[in-house]
């Protein structure tokens, strides 16, 4: 087992790495051939993404991506380089140093990590080319009941081991499929968190709560084969039945079956008005319940349902009432609760959204 760097070692061998890209790095024997050729400097990538996908078990798949720059006549030798760096096991210049701030991140948190499903690979067209490392961080994040809690895993035992940006580096975090932001410490871009450099961060500030609460019950959309397909033969034999009597009718007022049955006014013409009065309020009043919902904002759709169920509802009722993803509909009710147009508490394993200052004390749905 090597032995376990400290904190500021690690953090200067990552200061170095975020300052210096893997080719810049390259002995002479590893740098590319048509610039010693040609007496060109060596190229420096423009620039470098860590893109970092959280999994829904609390693992992360890295992927982090060098690109550069390329001449017309540099394209086949960087198309070298990359074979090179993708079949070379030991060239991934920024996987030693990860492997080190796993060992940092697992001795502070108390779990165990690994870095597994390694693949590099390399891109290259007439203007660019592209080295990429892929990796699997495992037990990066800790899975909190419907939870995913991201932050712990950056830290090492000085600080933080990924504590800067260079200006020509972003850092790109998604949530898994299916969850939405609960808690983030900047603004998020559908769904993700970027970072540009340059920049630095402070211990404790990558710190994300993905929360992924789903309806009870979900059916998948399926495309039907035919116009009859999912339609139960009671429903089928019903339509049936209707048409048949629809026509029943139709016939009986042609042959003039109808002469001898009641008034439908009823024995009165005051009776026959007020009945008369009773079907047009009846169809006002309809009418004035019968709104649009796509005309409405998401948020009046929210406080729409709310009206409708007494002030109150469960998140995961809101999802499946309206359709929307559960990471919209999260993010919809944090917005709408930042506002103060409702209240989000948190009861057990769900959420309940209310009107603000609704008493829930008796809410048992």
């Amino acid at each position: 087992m090597t032995p376990r760097v400290s904190g500021a070692l690690l953090l200067l061998v990552l200061f170095a790495l975020l300052a210096t890209p893997p080719l810049a790095t390259a002995t002479a024997t590893d740098a590319v051939p048509a610039q010693q050729t040609t007496g060109t400097p060596t190229p420096v990538a423009e620039n470098t993404t860590f893109a970092l996908q959280i999994q829904s078990n609390g693992d992360a798949r890295w992927t982090i991506t060098d690109t550069y720059a390329l001449e017309e006549t540099e394209t086949e030798a960087f198309r070298d380089t990359g074979e090179e760096f993708a079949s070379d096991d030991g060239g991934a210049v920024w996987l030693p140093a990860f492997r080190e701030a796993k060992d940092e991140a697992s001795t502070v948190t108390g779990r165990e990590m690994d870095i597994t499903a390694i693949n590099r690979r390399y891109e290259v067209s007439d203007r660019k080319g592209q080295l990429v490392l892929e990796f699997t961080w495992t037990n990066f994040a800790t899975v909190d009941g419907e939870n995913i809690v991201v932050g712990d895993a950056f830290n090492s035992t000085d600080g933080t081991w990924f504590g800067t940006l260079t200006a020509d580096q972003r850092l790109v975090v998604s949530p898994p499929p299916g969850y939405g932001v609960e808690s983030a410490p900047s603004a998020v871009e559908d769904g993700k968190l970027v970072f540009e450099g340059r920049r630095t961060f402070e211990p404790g500030y990558l710190s994300v709560v993905y929360t992924g609460e789903q309806p009870s019950t979900q059916t998948p959309a399926q495309t039907p084969e035919s116009i009859f397909s999912g339609i139960s033969s009671v429903w089928l034999g019903g339509v049936v039945l209707m048409v048949l009597l629809v026509g029943a009718v139709g016939y009986m007022f042609k042959s003039g079956y109808t002469d001898g049955l009641p008034s439908v006014a009823g024995g009165s013409d005051d009776g026959g008005e007020s009945s008369a009065g009773a079907a047009a309020s009846a169809s006002d009043t309809a009418a004035s319940d019968d709104v649009d919902v796509e005309l409405l904002s998401d948020e009046e759709r929210v406080e729409r349902l709310l009206e409708e169920n007494g002030g109150r509802m469960k998140q995961a009722r809101i999802v499946s009432e309206t359709g929307w993803s559960n990471a919209k509909v999260s993010q919809l009710l944090s917005s709408m609760d930042e506002e103060g147009r409702i209240d989000k508490l948190r009861i057990g394993r769900e959420n309940l959204i209310s009107f603000p200052d609704e008493d829930i004390t008796d809410f048992d749905e």
